[in-house]
């Protein structure tokens, strides 16, 4: 690629005519104020060279601020051959082959706008030398004239980076920075070949579909008129199929099951008949038998009457002992700790505080586990009581305050253990293991409720179900869980499903016997699922669901209460202990005299003595009487509780058998009277039957056939649905149409053959481009990673490319990526743009980038504008980045702003001074021009 030597402009911006500025140096620093013309003079070289300029300006805006018709830009750029050849020259192609060509952008207003030319000269050419020329070049061909010399559009995208901008390069994604590499350096008739296989292959595959599509639309129309035939016949068979049923067979089995409904529905009313009487008369036995149970509760009440007021009156009286006797056996205690602390005057008492802060840790030990029995006890008396019927059974308390929210918003419901009841003992734990998960489900009354409802649950982030749908569960006597469960209410439909759809089996041998997709369930409760078995074992304490189970549970609080209650006592009688050696403690430390207080208080313990036996005597009768009365209520108790529980059963099932009876009552008249009048019509139209219809053997031949009259209605339903469609074929000249059609299709079929073979050459000869495209892909990432490690290594930088993943694919090749990764000081490496550089770093990184673009195969690198790259970088950073331009072979023209710090001129060569244009001027002043010499540095200024 060529460098810039020298450049001249007339009327561009504010200058009038600036002649030869210098360029031809390696480094090049544009300095001035803000705003004295530095990216003027870079837009001046990006306008000549046809690029576009920065910062949303155009050459438009430049050429209008001089106030003239026509404005200059003209460059003298080098054309020295690249390599050992001679002829190898940038601008060979344009035909020029002297050491130095000269460009030319002429900038005129047209008709009231602008318009720029270009023109190639060899050697140095002035401005007056073609005026008169008539070879002018538009925009496009002179960017194709430059791309030959290595100016190609990827390295114009380069040049035209604005101002503070110098980093974009680390902000490609490794997609943008591979294409940007290979536009540079690839082979561009290698893709352009790709390409156009590809095209070839897509016209080609196009073309093929059509034919195809239209060979398949013709078979599709060879179909269709093949069904058209069949459906002609179809139809036929069809209509005459349906006179048969409708005339003949469907009146003939209508009255066959007449007949037989009639005989069966009065063999049911006998067989109704006789269970109805059989039910009235149990019924009587079970009224009888609950006025004895009744009987049974009023005797158990009175007897445990008689215990509670004797218990009561026993408990006074020993409270009267005890408080007489309570302050007497205080002193005999007093009387004996004194004795105990006077015999142990004389002992070592050096450890008696430790031994009283762990009698004091173990008391409060003790405490909270006495009050946590103490808690439990009562919340067990509390079930007790409410088994009892003696008030309401306790529910959680998320479960207390839902119920009182609905019961606020007049929602009547109730909950699911209201309504269940077990029929048979033995599979109560069985049901209380499957139902133990919706104890706290609620059942409301009325489904209109439905909404009010969930927004209470919401409110009150309710965790159970609330169901409004509600439906009778039937009676089943199979070997179901539903057949042990009577609801004494309607019941969510998904619950009866669930329990219809559970086995009851004796044991787990059994229940693995049947089919691996049955549920079944253990009177243990052991159930088995399609996820696997596993127990849902409940305790008995915990029962909920049934009378039955209520009692059960009952027995088993009344069981476990007393075990409690002697937990609770041996634990009172430790902490009365702990409580009295710490009293002794205490009182040893605070260093009472315990043989003193003996002696002083000897009448007052005398005293307690003599009148502590009789009363201890009296104690000992009143306390084994209670001893006595205690198991005696306790059994009372249980009795009366049991009774109570059977009556309340035994009436329950009493008032659901009377009404199961009134409505099967009820429901047996309605069926009499139906049947009475189908028989009396029956006998009323026996003559007026055709003969087909009175022969038995004929009406069964016909139900052999077509079992039923519901059978032959579908069957009539279905015949009108399709006979009713309007896609039916009555025309007989679809045979002729097929056969010419078939003719037709057979020749379509070979031009779709010879469509097919040409596709498969033309995917061979795209699979060979795209493997010419890959191997040049392979050699431009090669290149470039060579180029920009070198480069890298001039700044004393690591620079690693990862290996690109190409394969023959055009998915794969589109998702290739080219990343490169830094590391600077030793340390680990980076990214292009992952936050993890400095503001130095970012730009040694882009421009290795850049540079690593325009470097070539013989080491020529081309040049580079840009804007301000020392901005924002401290002197260490100034410093690198300087001394790694001085080592590439890149032309730069940099720009700063005038600054203190004078590190940023250290690598130039040549230096442009510009300088703001005077308000009293009407163009700006020249061009300053600093050049380094070996000696010393002489300004000179450009006229």
């Amino acid at each position: 690629m060529f460098h810039i030597k020298s450049l001249e402009l007339v009327h561009w911006d504010y200058w009038q005519r600036i002649k030869n500025i210098p360029l031809d140096a390696k480094i090049i620093t544009i300095a001035g104020q803000n705003g004295s013309g530095k990216t003027t003079l870079l837009d001046a070289l990006r306008t000549l060279f046809g690029l576009e300029c920065s910062m949303g300006r155009s050459y438009k805006h430049y050429a209008r601020h001089s106030g003239q018709q026509t404005a200059w830009i003209r460059a003298v750029v080098d054309n020295s051959a690249v390599g050992p050849q001679i002829s190898n020259r940038p601008f060979r192609m344009s035909g020029l082959y002297e050491d130095e060509v000269t460009l030319f952008c002429k900038i005129e207003k047209n008709g009231g706008d602008w318009k720029r030319q270009y023109l190639m000269r060899s050697g140095k050419t002035e401005i007056e030398e073609i005026q008169e020329a008539n070879d002018w070049l538009g925009v496009e061909s002179y960017r194709k004239r430059l791309s030959h010399a290595g100016l190609s559009n990827a390295m114009g995208k380069v040049l035209a980076l604005e101002q503070g901008e110098t980093d974009k390069l680390c902000e490609y994604a490794p997609r943008q920075l591979l294409d940007l590499v290979f536009q540079v350096f690839g082979d561009k008739e290698v893709l352009d070949a790709y390409d156009d296989a590809k095209r070839h292959q897509r016209d080609t595959e196009t073309e093929l579909q059509r034919f195809e599509t239209e060979l398949e639309g013709a078979k599709t129309n060879l179909e269709g008129l093949r069904l058209r035939v069949a459906n002609y016949h179809q139809y036929e068979s069809l209509n005459k199929e349906k006179r048969d049923l409708q005339e003949e067979i469907l009146p003939t089995l209508q009255y066959h099951e007449a007949l037989e409904k009639a005989g069966t529905t009065s063999q049911a009313l006998r067989a109704s008949k006789r269970f109805l009487k059989t039910q009235d008369h149990a019924l009587s036995d079970r009224r009888q038998h609950l006025a004895q149970q009744a009987q049974q509760v009023s005797d158990a009440k009175q007897a445990e009457a008689a215990l509670e007021a004797e218990e009561s009156s026993l408990r006074e009286k020993l409270g009267q002992i005890n408080s007489k006797l309570k302050p007497q056996e205080s002193l005999l205690e007093q009387k004996a700790r004194l004795q105990k602390l006077a015999a142990e005057a004389d002992a070592d008492v050096a450890n008696i505080a430790d031994d009283l802060e762990k009698k004091e840790a173990e008391l409060s030990r003790q405490k909270l586990e006495r009050d946590a029995l103490t808690q439990r006890i009562a919340g067990e008396m509390e079930t007790i009581a409410a088994l009892q019927g003696k008030s309401a059974l306790p529910d959680p308390e998320n479960v207390r305050q839902m119920r009182r929210a609905l019961t606020d918003a007049n929602i009547p419901h109730c909950m699911l253990p209201e309504i269940v009841e077990v029929t048979d003992p033995k599979w109560q734990a069985a049901v209380e293991g499957v139902l133990r998960g919706y104890t706290s489900v609620i059942l409301l009354d009325k489904a209109t409720d439905a909404a009010a409802a969930y927004r209470i649950g919401e409110k009150q982030r309710y965790s159970h179900f609330i169901v409004p749908d509600r439906i009778s569960a039937p009676v089943v006597k199979d070997q179901s869980l539903l057949s042990v469960v009577n609801f004494t209410g309607q019941a969510p439909g998904w619950l009866i499903e669930q329990l219809q759809r559970i086995d009851t089996v004796g044991s787990i041998e059994l229940g693995m016997k049947l089919p691996k997709n049955q549920e079944w369930i253990t009177p243990d409760a052991y159930h088995f699922e399609r996820r696997g078995g596993r127990s849902l074992f409940v305790e008995v304490s915990r029962y909920r669901f049934g009378n039955a189970g209520r009692t059960q549970r009952l027995e088993a609080l009344l069981k476990s209460l007393p075990r409690l209650q002697s937990q609770e006592d041996v634990l009172t009688m430790q902490i009365s202990k702990l409580a009295g050696d710490i009293s002794a403690y205490k009182a040893r430390l605070a260093g009472v005299d315990a043989a003193k207080e003996l002696s002083a208080r000897h009448a007052e313990f005398e005293e307690a003595s003599r009148n502590t036996q009789p009363l201890k005597q009296q104690r000992m009768e009143v306390g084994g009487r209670l001893g006595e009365i205690a198991p005696l209520l306790k059994a009372a108790t249980e009795q009366r509780s049991v009774a109570h529980l059977k009556w309340e059963q035994a009436k329950a099932a009493i008032a659901d058998a009377e009404a199961q009876l009134r409505t099967s009552e009820k429901r047996h008249a309605d069926e009499r009277k139906d049947q009475f009048e189908t028989l009396r019509a029956m006998r009323d139209t026996w003559h007026t039957l055709p003969h087909n219809w009175k022969r038995s053997s004929h009406r069964k031949e016909l139900v052999a056939e077509h079992e039923n009259v519901h059978q032959i209605e579908l069957r009539i339903r279905s015949l009108t649905n399709n006979l009713a469609r309007d896609d039916w074929e009555t025309d007989s000249t679809v045979v002729d149409q097929y056969t010419r059609l078939n003719a037709l299709l057979q020749g379509r079929q070979a031009e779709t053959d010879e469509r097919r073979y040409q596709n498969n050459r033309a995917i061979e000869a795209t699979v060979n481009a795209r493997a010419a495209y890959m191997d040049r892909l392979r050699f431009t990432i090669k290149s470039y990673s060579k180029n920009i490690k070198q480069l890298g290594e001039l700044a004393g930088i690591e620079v690693h490319t990862d290996p690109v993943k190409l394969e023959n694919d055009d998915i794969q090749l589109a998702q290739a990526g080219l990343h490169v990764r830094f590391k600077f000081d030793g340390k680990g490496p980076i990214g292009m743009n992952d936050g993890e550089a400095s503001g130095g770093q970012q730009v040694m990184k882009s421009l290795i980038l850049l540079i690593g673009l325009l470097k070539s195969d013989d080491g020529s690198g081309g040049f580079v504008f840009i804007d301000e790259p020392f901005a924002h970088l401290d002197i260490r950073n100034i410093q690198l980045v300087g001394e790694f331009l001085k080592n590439t072979d890149a032309q730069y023209l940099m720009t700063t702003p005038l600054t203190h710090n004078t590190d940023v001129y250290d690598p130039s060569e040549l230096t442009l001074i510009t300088s703001k244009k005077k308000k009293d001027t009407e163009w700006a002043q020249p061009i300053f021009v600093l050049q380094r010499k070996t000696e010393k540095n002489k300004a000179s200024k450009a006229s």
